[in-house]
């Protein structure tokens, strides 16, 4: 005897039950974009926000600030913001926890800042109340590829990125237009919801 339509179980799962939330504090490291030069990236600390749904596609945001290097008198710092779009495949760890690895492509807007003490203006400029700044910042696209291995539990996770960067026709300073290429990893402590 089949089973009344209102006691029979529900086959479907709501909208709202596929929806999670992310938020994670962020430590990277990019490498220099030109071999033997002054990396503009370095270390970093960052942060990101994003939702996932559907399974597993994810949409967020994200803020990375450089500390950069120096050479000399000359440093370079860059500050990133962007978005990021993937799709993560979810796994059974051990206990109640799981595994994510999450292909991804990030894209935004990158700021590189060029500081050079000889650019500054002169005392009797400076005293004058005119003045120069002795930075450049240039703006750029940035595209950054990449995965991310992510270990949840109890609504708290760890995950660790690989990616390669892209700033393509980046040019700076009179020097040629050129594409800087990078890799880079970072650690990430964060809250799902």
């Amino acid at each position: 005897m089949p089973i009344p339509y209102e006691a029979q179980p529900a086959t479907t799962t709501s909208v709202e039950e596929n929806v999670a939330w992310e938020i994670a504090g962020q430590a990277a490291y990019v490498t220099p974009p030109i071999r033997g030069g002054t990396n503009p990236f370095g270390a970093g600390i960052g942060a990101r926000a994003g939702v996932t749904w559907g399974g597993g596609w994810y949409l967020g945001g994200t803020f990375t600030y450089f500390l950069g290097g120096k050479d000399v008198d000359v440093s370079y710092r860059a500050i990133f913001y962007g978005i990021d779009f993937g799709y993560g495949f979810r796994f059974p760890a051990f206990g109640s926890s799981t595994f994510t690895l999450r292909p991804k492509i990030g894209a935004g807007d990158a700021v590189v800042y060029y500081t050079d003490p000889s650019l500054a203006a002169d005392v009797v400029t400076s005293a004058s109340g005119s003045s120069t700044s002795d930075t450049i910042s240039v703006n750029n696209l940035y595209v950054q590829p990449g995965v991310t291995a992510m270990l949840e539990a109890a609504g708290h996770f760890v995950a660790v990125d690989a990616s390669a960067l892209m700033l393509p026709g980046i040019a700076y300073g009179g020097a040629d237009v050129t594409t800087w290429l990078s890799y880079g990893v970072q650690g990430e402590l964060g809250f799902r919801f």
